[in-house]
């Protein structure tokens, strides 16, 4: 006898799979994670290939398990959760091997919960996430390829819930629908604020759409027709096609965009933000289509001086048409370039958003007060010419100025090694400087990096702007005008790439050193 262990509907589906391809007998049990209905509803579903099943949710389950399994060998575990501590309090690596499967998302998309610390313990005699992972003798797997498991244990197994009696709709009829996640942490309060608006945000510029919210993930949202299912949508969407010829599915990241792309009548599309431009990137290369959506309303306009950087201008410039906040003007001020700055420059004036000026050499001081002149929105942005924003950056920021009216001006945090700047945004949610400690360290260093800002106009002009007598440490000399005790704010998150001119490496290297030797970080020194 198996054990196969289950902790969602979408394992089942899996589990059900698996033990058709295996041909063996299971004990099927199933953990109840959240209060739809479901949970019991696939509990019961895997008596369908199961000897017998225990649904727990109480803590009397293991005086149950004891009892059904009172005289039978165990000889195999089956588990797609690999940190769940409860199947971990069942299986033993002693007596029984070790199988895993499916656990949704974390198969194709990296990293992961699985792929992150994997030191950690996960169970019982100090077992680790490494261990359970190098215990497994096989992963089955619906999936071509997968984030955890080498290929050499991966054993594929088909996946199809459509139904032997289905008939799809030749009625010409077309329905949007929208499948509802968590965003960040499901159990944060702000990032459940989050969640809400930009699926409220997503539902709006959809229209006339059905939404289907996620069962472990309360999202309060307004205007739209909500649908009760008491399935999968892998298995839902054939009831959407017994009644419209073409459905089209919309969502952040869900599995379930990848698991029905390939339907007939199906169409797939995912809409990006500050949170999952990672893993969008990865459904685009299964071919998902990506719409951005930003969590900010907010103009903000982007002051960019340039001089004689032809080589390192046009990742700038992509950086910031990256972004999936979209409401910007970027404003190119060059400042008298010699070389083919200007050339490049000019390739970006076909979008509509991209403005260039050029004046007469006179530091960068004058050029960004020329911006500032051109500038109309309320915020205003700062880039370097040989920096690179992240996607999330103006969106990220943007939203955490527009929480505190106090504030004045933001920045972030940068990295000179683009390597660490994969796997989309790690908010750094402790450490944030602000208040009297950020005007106080201000004295004694520039924390803020340039190409990081986020500044309101007004507050930039009642300080008196840039001041051209200072060039080299202009925006220091700036902070040190306007910002109080109250009105700024340093987030210890990464947000841009920190780009080094070639005749620098040699000095960054130095400096790399010597933070290390105080025991500080590279940006604690960069100003």
């Amino acid at each position: 006898m198996n054990i196969v262990f289950c902790t969602s509907p979408f394992q089942v589906l899996v589990a059900q799979e698996l033990a058709k391809i295996t041909g063996e007998k299971f004990f099927g049990i199933y953990l109840k994670m959240s209060n739809d209905n479901r949970q019991k509803i696939y509990a019961k579903k895997m008596k369908e290939f199961c000897e017998d099943t225990l649904f727990i949710d109480n803590k009397e389950w293991t005086s149950e398990l004891r009892e059904k399994l009172v005289n039978t060998k165990i000889d195999k575990f089956y588990l797609a959760s690999l940190d769940n501590p409860v199947a971990h309090m069942i299986f033993n690596p002693n007596f029984m091997r070790l199988y895993t499967f499916d656990d949704g998302s974390t198969s194709i998309i990296t990293p992961n919960m699985y792929t992150r610390c994997t030191d950690r313990v996960v169970g019982p005699n100090e077992i680790t996430l490494e261990k359970v992972i190098n215990l497994s003798q096989g992963h089955y797997t619906i999936f071509d390829t997968n984030t955890v498991f080498s290929t050499e244990k991966l054993i594929k197994i088909p996946f199809d819930t459509k139904p032997n009696n289905f008939a799809r709709a030749t009625n010409g009829k077309r329905v949007k629908v929208f499948i509802g996640q968590a965003l960040g942490n499901y159990i944060d309060e702000k990032d459940i604020k989050i969640t809400e608006k930009l699926t409220q945000k997503a539902l709006e510029r959809l229209g006339d759409v059905l939404y289907y919210a996620h069962p472990r993930v309360s999202v309060n949202v307004e205007n739209v027709e909500t649908v009760q299912v008491d399935k999968c949508f892998e298995e839902e969407i054939y009831d959407l096609l017994s009644n419209y010829e073409n459905v089209e599915v919309y969502g952040f990241y869900s599995t379930s965009l990848f698991l029905v792309k390939d339907i007939p009548g199906v169409s797939v599309h995912c809409f990006r933000t500050f949170l999952t431009t990672n893993e969008v990137e990865i459904l685009r290369n299964y071919g998902i289509e990506s719409m951005d959506l930003s969590l900010s309303d907010a103009e903000v306009d982007i002051i960019m001086p340039v001089y004689n950087c032809e080589k390192t201008v046009a990742n700038a410039i992509e950086s910031v048409l990256n972004q999936t906040h979209k409401n910007f003007q970027l404003i190119i001020v060059d400042d008298g370039s010699l070389d083919g700055t200007e050339e490049v420059c000019r390739k970006y004036l076909n979008d509509e958003r991209v403005v260039y000026h050029k004046v007469l050499h006179g530091g960068i001081s004058r050029a960004l007060n020329i911006g500032i002149s051109l500038a109309t929105a309320k915020y205003i942005a700062r880039q370097e010419s040989d920096d690179e924003w992240m996607p999330w950056h103006l969106d990220f920021l943007l939203n955490e100025l527009e929480l505190n009216d106090k504030l004045d001006i933001i920045g972030s945090k940068v990295d000179t090694d683009k390597d660490k700047l994969q796997g989309g945004i790690k908010r750094g949610n402790f450490n944030n400087l602000s208040g009297e400690e950020l005007w106080f360290q201000l004295a004694y260093k520039n924390m803020f990096n340039h190409s990081t800002v986020i500044y309101r106009k007004s507050a930039v002009i009642e300080a008196g702007g840039y001041d051209p007598e200072y060039d080299g440490f202009e925006d220091w000399h700036l902070w040190a005008r306007m910002v109080t005790k109250d009105n700024a704010m340093l987030v210890n998150t990464v947000t841009a790439y920190y780009g080094l001119p070639e005749e620098d490496n040699r000095g960054i290297i130095f400096r790399s050193r010597l933070a290390k030797s105080r025991g500080l970080r590279l940006e604690d020194v960069l100003e």
